[in-house]
């Protein structure tokens, strides 16, 4: 057994198996705790894969190992933009969480006719006789 991460400064030994739920059930219980909290307060909740958004130019598209020349700056290779990689990383986590919003947001265009919709439409039932 290797020492756990999570323990580093004690010594005692887990599985890697062990380290990975640990590490694993962290974010997710944050994301259970963001999507409910998002929930109770009406506010849309969407997830996005971060995959490569360091490594994307917003403008342009183009991903690469190379735009990333030093830690913290990006440059992209194709149309040059430059800029902080956290911030270049943002702006691409915000696009995608826009572009998954519209995905959710789109109107149901089945044609077929809707429980909400036919409750609206129909004319409230009389409360008297004549």
């Amino acid at each position: 057994m290797s020492p756990c991460p999570a323990r580093a400064g004690r010594k005692i030994s887990r599985s890697s198996r062990h380290c990975r739920t640990l590490h694993g059930w962290a974010f997710a219980q944050q994301a259970a705790f963001t999507r409910y909290k998002a929930a109770r307060a009406g506010i849309a909740f969407v997830l996005v894969d971060p995959a490569y958004t360091s490594q994307e130019c917003p403008e342009c598209g183009h991903i690469s190992r190379a735009n990333r020349s030093a830690r913290g700056r990006f440059v992209c290779q194709r149309c040059g933009l430059a800029g902080h990689a956290d911030h270049i990383a943002a702006r691409n986590i915000a696009t995608r969480g826009a572009a998954g919003w519209a995905v959710i947001n789109q109107p149901h265009a089945t044609g077929l006719p809707s429980a909400r919709r036919d409750c609206e439409s129909k004319p409230p039932a009389s409360a008297g006789g004549s």
